[in-house]
């Protein structure tokens, strides 16, 4: 699917049935040239350079992107609105946004494990962590891994399984590098224009890395499993599970993942698709900051 990034409104692309590929459908929100941060740098991180964001001063809060798209065109409505009382960090995956690509294939697992390095190395932890989409995957595994690190975990639009099926798994297992690049040609095809040009704007690897780098996010979310099921009672974070009521994983899901929680909570905005933070950015900043300021929750049996 696609967004028009004004409106919020999706639109049948080729590839659509790649469930991770979600994370592509975030609103552009670019940041405004006033609004510097308070430090930006470029943190060694297990051989890569992760480009991180801060603003403000308080609590911190880890804003974590998704694919194909970075923390400065998707969290600007949240990162006014936390940092008046908070430290907004905003971290670029490897590859994404300001933060160079590198010689390796993109992995959640590699992702989470970086994201525990950066928090590390900012001495921010235990830190509330909020991710949408391939940031919401990463938020679950990094708070399954990483308990000592994190507070509280928001994750929209998270999904257990990419949704590719087992047989279509395993002929692309098969496929030759010309295959891959014929099919993420196709697949730029379909993809919202400001996607690409967002992209060009910001990358040190120069416009030309796109498809590189969209190669990486499409075998990522080609793979079957995100996280297992039985390994969400791991985590011991409260985590709100928040989802559209038309967003990319179902609603079915997105219960599942509540329900397997020790401490969760589940919100589905109505009349929403993926892009929870820039098309509802009043009511979700609403829920997420009531989340976060709430008494720890019991577990309870579901």
């Amino acid at each position: 699917m696609g967004t028009d990034p004004r409106s919020g409104r999706l639109r049948a692309t080729p590839w659509a049935g790649v469930a991770g590929a979600a994370c592509l459908l975030l609103a552009s929100l670019v940041a405004r040239a006033g609004d510097a941060p308070a430090t930006a740098r470029l943190y060694d991180v297990h051989g890569a350079k992760l480009y991180v964001e801060r603003f403000g001063h308080g609590p911190p809060i880890v804003f974590l992107h998704g694919g194909m798209t970075f923390f400065g065109n998707t969290f600007e409505k949240q990162r006014d609105a936390f940092s008046r009382d908070h430290t907004v960090i905003g971290i670029d995956q490897r590859g994404h946004g300001h933060s160079p690509d590198g010689p390796w294939q993109l992995r959640y697992q590699l992702m989470a494990d970086d994201t525990a390095a950066v928090i590390t190395a900012l001495g921010l932890g235990p830190a509330d962590v909020v991710g949408l989409s391939d940031g919401a995957n990463i938020a679950l595994l990094l708070a399954r891994d990483h308990p000592e690190l994190v507070r509280r975990v928001v994750a929209s639009g998270a999904n257990l399984r990419s949704g590719v099926p087992a047989d279509e798994q395993e002929r692309r297992s098969h496929w030759t590098d010309e295959q891959w690049a014929t099919k993420v040609a196709k697949a730029a095809d379909g993809l919202p224009p400001w996607i690409r040009a967002d992209y060009g704007r910001v990358s040190p690897d120069g416009a030309d890395h796109y498809l590189a780098i969209l190669g990486k996010c499409y075998r990522m979310w080609s793979q079957g499993e995100v996280i297992a099921p039985s390994d969400l009672k791991r985590i011991e974070a409260p985590v709100l599970v928040m989802a559209g009521d038309h967003d990319f994983a179902s609603i079915e899901e997105n219960a599942e993942i509540y329900r397997g929680l020790a401490h969760g909570a589940l919100l589905i905005l109505p009349a929403t698709h993926h892009g929870t933070f820039g098309e509802r950015s009043e009511l979700v900043n609403l829920a997420v900051r009531e989340f976060l300021e709430a008494p720890v929750p019991t577990a309870t049996a579901r």
